[in-house]
C-alpha cells in the first residue's frame, strides 16, 4: 500500500493470497499476478469471482473473442486483477494494454520459480525486471512458501527489488511426521511403499497419497507394481500428453481417495487438504524441493506422514542430474545454428521452429533446448511462442559465452552441494525438522520440542524407525 517492494515467506495455507487481494481492491489501478501455471491462475481467479470480484486470465489458450472481452473489461475498469504467466507478460500488446489502464502492483506468485527455473527452461522469469520498467515501475510483491537465504538473495537480485520489506513465518508444520527409511534395492523400495500405503495404524490406509519418483521410468514401473492396491493408482509425468495429465490430476483432486505416482512435474499449485501421505521413492535434489513436496500433505491441519526412502545406489543417477551444464562452445554453436536456420525461415518474422533448428544442429533436442534457454536468460535469443525461437543479436562474443558457461558450472556445483545436504539429512540420526528449519535459517530450529519425526518420536515396530548407524555413500 505504501509503494514498497515486499517479499512474503509464509507456509501454504497461511493466507498469502490475501496479501495481494486486499491491497489490490484498495488500489486504483490493476493488480497483475504472475503465476507459473495457468491452472493455478485459474483457481485463484475463480476464487475471486466467487466473491464477486472480476478477474481476467490472459494466456495463449484464450480465444480472440475472450481476449477482446478481457481487454474491454480492463479498459472499463470492471476487472481489477489480471492473471498471466511470465511468457505472456513479455508480449508487447499486453504490456501496452496494461500501461494504458495503469498497473499499481506486480505480484510474483511462487517466487522461488525465479531462482529455480529462470536460469534454465523458463528464462522469461529473469526478464520480469524489464517488464516492470515497461509498466512504469510498480511495486513488486513476491510470494513463496519456501526459500533459503541464498534463494531469497537470488529472488531479490533477479527482480531488482529495492530494499524490500520482508514478511516471514516459521516453515515448521507440527502435524507432519518426517521419516527416512533405508532400503537396499528396488524390490525393497516397492515392498516398503506397499506397506506404507496399507498401514492403517493411524487410519491412513486407502487415503489420498503422493509417491514422488525421480525418473519417468521409475514412475511407470511403480504404477504397474502397485496396480493391485484397493485404491486407484494414478500416474503423472511430463511426457504424458496434456489431456492424460489433466485426467490424472482431476481424478486425484476430485475423485475417490487415490494414490498418485508422479515425478516432480506434479504438485505446484496442488491444494488438496486431505493428503495423508507423501512418499519419496528416492532423494529429492535439495532440501527446498523436499520441503515443497512434503508440504502438500496435511493441509487440513490433521496428522500426515512424510516418508523418504534412501538407497545409496541412487546417488549416481542423482549426481548425474545435478551435474549437467553447457560449455562455451555448445552455446556458441547453438546460436550459430539459430542464425543459419533463420536465414532460411519461411516465417515473416524470421522465427525458427525447433524441428527446423534441429536439422542444422549437431545436438539432440534436449541439449539444444538447454543451450537456447541459457542464451535466452541473457537476452541473446528469445522464445517466440509455439516452440519457435528468434535471435536477438547477430554475433556473440566468446567472453559472453564463457561467462554463461561459468555461471552454469557454478549452478551445477550448487546443485551438487544441495544434493549432499540431502544425503546428510537422510543419514544423520538427528531431528529431521531441526535440519529443515536450520536450512531455512529459522529461529525456531534451536527451540523445537515435541517434534514429530522418526528420530524424536520413534514408533515401536514401525517401518520408519531410523537406522542406528549412518549409511555409506
Amino acid at each position: 500500500m505504501n509503494g514498497r517492494d515486499t517479499l512474503i515467506l509464509l507456509p501454504t495455507g497461511s493466507g498469502k493470497s490475501l496479501c495481494y487481494q486486499l491491497p489490490g481492491l484498495e488500489l486504483d489501478g490493476v493488480t497483475v499476478v504472475v503465476s507459473p501455471l495457468i491452472s493455478l491462475a485459474e483457481d485463484q481467479a475463480n476464487s475471486l469471482r466467487e466473491l464477486g470480484i472480476e478477474a481476467v486470465i490472459l494466456n495463449s489458450s484464450r480465444s480472440a473473442k475472450q481476449i477482446k472481452r478481457f481487454r474491454n473489461d480492463l479498459r472499463s475498469g470492471k476487472a481489477e486483477f489480471v492473471f498471466t504467466t511470465p511468457e505472456r507478460l513479455q508480449k508487447t500488446d499486453l504490456c501496452e494494454l496494461l500501461c494504458e489502464v495503469g498497473v499499481d502492483m506486480l505480484v510474483i506468485d511462487e517466487a522461488h520459480c525465479v531462482s529455480q527455473w529462470g536460469h534454465d527452461f523458463r528464462p522469461d522469469y529473469l526478464c520480469l525486471r524489464h517488464v516492470r520498467q515497461r509498466l512504469a515501475d510498480p511495486p513488486i510483491l513476491a510470494m513463496t512458501a519456501t526459500a533459503s537465504p541464498r534463494t531469497i538473495d537470488e529472488i531479490v537480485s533477479a527482480l531488482r527489488l529495492s530494499s524490500p520489506v520482508t514478511v516471514c513465518r516459521s516453515p515448521y508444520r507440527e502435524n507432519l511426521r518426517l521419516s527416512v527409511v533405508p532400503c537396499d534395492g528396488e524390490a525393497q523400495k516397492v515392498s516398503t511403499i506397499r506397506e506404507l500405503l496399507t498401514d492403517d495404524r493411524e487410519g491412513f490406509a486407502n487415503e489420498p497419497a503422493i509417491v514422488y519418483c525421480n525418473t519417468i521410468k521409475n514412475t511407470e514401473r511403480l504404477v504397474d507394481e502397485l496396480s493391485d492396491l484397493e485404491v486407484p493408482v494414478l500416474m503423472y509425468h511430463g511426457r504424458m500428453n496434456k489431456r492424460l495429465r489433466q485426467q490424472s490430476q482431476q481424478a486425484f483432486m476430485d475423485g475417490p481417495p487415490a494414490v498418485i505416482v508422479a515425478t516432480n512435474a506434479f504438485g505446484l499449485g496442488i491444494d488438496k487438504p486431505d493428503i495423508r501421505r507423501v512418499i519419496h521413492y528416492s532423494l529429492p535434489g535439495s532440501l527446498e524441493a523436499y520441503y515443497q513436496e512434503v508440504g502438500r500433505a496435511g493441509r487440513d491441519g490433521k496428522h500426515a506422514q512424510c516418508t523418504m526412502l534412501f538407497d545409496p545406489e541412487d546417488l549416481s543417477v542423482l549426481k548425474m542430474f545435478a551435474g549437467g551444464h553447457m560449455d562455451s562452445s555448445k552455446l556458441a554453436t547453438a546460436h550459430h545454428c539459430l542464425l543459419q536456420a533463420s536465414q532460411h525461415s519461411e516465417a515473416d518474422d524470421g522465427t525458427v521452429s525447433m524441428t527446423d533448428l534441429i536439422k542444422t544442429s549437431p545436438f539432440g533436442r534436449q541439449t539444444l533446448k538447454n543451450c537456447l534457454h541459457q542464451l535466452a536468460a541473457r537476452g541473446l535469443v528469445a522464445p517466440a511462442g509455439r516452440g519457435r525461437w528468434r535471435s536477438i543479436v547477430d554475433d556473440i562474443d566468446h567472453d559472453v559465452t564463457d561467462r554463461i558457461a561459468a555461471d552454469g558450472r557454478s549452478r551445477a556445483e550448487d546443485r551438487q552441494i544441495a544434493l549432499q545436504q540431502m544425503v546428510q539429512f537422510a543419514q544423520k540420526r538427528a531431528c529431521r525438522w531441526t535440519a529443515v528449519l536450520k536450512h531455512f535459517d529459522d529461529d525456531q530450529a534451536d527451540e523445537l520440542s515435541d517434534c514429530r519425526c522418526d528420530v524424536c518420536e520413534p514408533v515401536s515396530d514401525s517401518i520408519d524407525t531410523p537406522v542406528e548407524e549412518p549409511l555409506p555413500t
